[in-house]
């Protein structure tokens, strides 16, 4: 995270203006603020059935974009996703595009439970098999535009060894040689779509079943091992196994699907100390790679 962090402001009145405006349609529908802990977006519901998503980050203003791009490849997934209402244009109300997606019931799973753990790590797994089996779209390769979600790990090493060096409880030296494994690790797949963050953040969960996966600004196209991330953001470790086997991935690709959880862990961590941000989701990846990497 090394771009400016002020956020971008957006109170209710300004957003109920611009959705009213451009979308004169919706002009009739309760608008609402719809707190989050996410770092992201401002969202604001629209009625029952659609939000609105405003980047409130720097680093975040390329996402909604990507998200509204990316998206409709991905109809008839086996776990529900956001459908594309429109695209929002920047004004002088707010600088930057946005977007308006139909909303999806569930609460995140940060905040709920899963009834079976295994059982939602086989339907996670059987999501991301649906996800590589689209073809890819080279307009969507990694890059700046998805904080390079599916680069070579190596390009995350600046940003991962400054980062270590501000944690000062994390065993460093462990790390340093999980981090050094992964990125010896043989990458020689082929290309896939992945989402780049599926987290207990980005999963919705009803009656204790995940009923979707939200937030697709860092969805692109490039190695698959980074949403592997997801076994260390999400499970324990009988569910992490029935994911891998689910998975049924390579000793490389898991090894640097853990070299993503360390590094989005790691990278993450000062940031959200500094800024009194929630960070037991990063902490717990921690001590879950610690598990199965002692």
């Amino acid at each position: 995270m090394t771009e400016t962090t002020a956020p971008i402001p957006l109170d209710p009145q300004a957003a109920e203006q611009l959705i009213q405006r451009q979308f004169p349609e919706l002009a009739g529908r309760d608008i609402c603020h719809q707190p989050t802990r996410g770092t992201d977006n401002h969202i604001f519901r629209i009625g029952d059935d659609l939000c609105a998503r405003f980047p409130k980050v720097p680093w975040a203003v390329r996402t909604a974009r990507r998200e509204t791009g990316t998206l409709p490849h991905f109809a008839g997934a086996p776990l529900p996703v956001p459908q594309v209402y429109r695209l929002g244009t920047p004004s002088e109300i707010y600088p930057h595009t946005w977007s308006v997606l139909s909303w999806l019931p569930g609460a995140p799973l940060e905040d709920s439970a899963l009834r079976d753990p295994p059982e939602a790590a086989r339907h996670l797994a059987d999501f991301y098999a649906f996800l590589r089996s689209v073809p890819p779209d080279e307009a969507f390769q990694f890059g700046a535009d998805n904080n390079w979600r599916g680069a070579p790990l190596a390009a995350r090493t600046p940003q991962f060894e400054t980062a270590l060096a501000r944690l000062p409880n994390v065993d460093t030296g462990w790390a340093a040689r999980l981090w050094s494994q992964a990125l010896g690790a043989d990458a020689n797949s082929a290309p896939v779509w992945l989402h780049g963050d599926v987290h207990p953040g980005n999963v919705l969960v009803t009656d204790g079943h995940i009923s979707g996966i939200i937030d697709w600004g860092l969805c692109g196209v490039g190695d698959g091992a980074c949403d592997l991330l997801s076994a260390w953001a999400m499970f324990d470790p009988a569910a992490r196994e029935v994911f891998r086997q689910s998975m049924g991935v390579s000793e490389a690709q898991w090894l640097r699907g853990a070299g993503w959880a360390l590094s989005m862990a790691v990278i993450y961590l000062p940031y959200a100390y500094e800024n009194g941000l929630r960070c037991d989701m990063s902490e717990k990846m921690i001590e879950r790679l610690m598990e199965d990497f002692a």
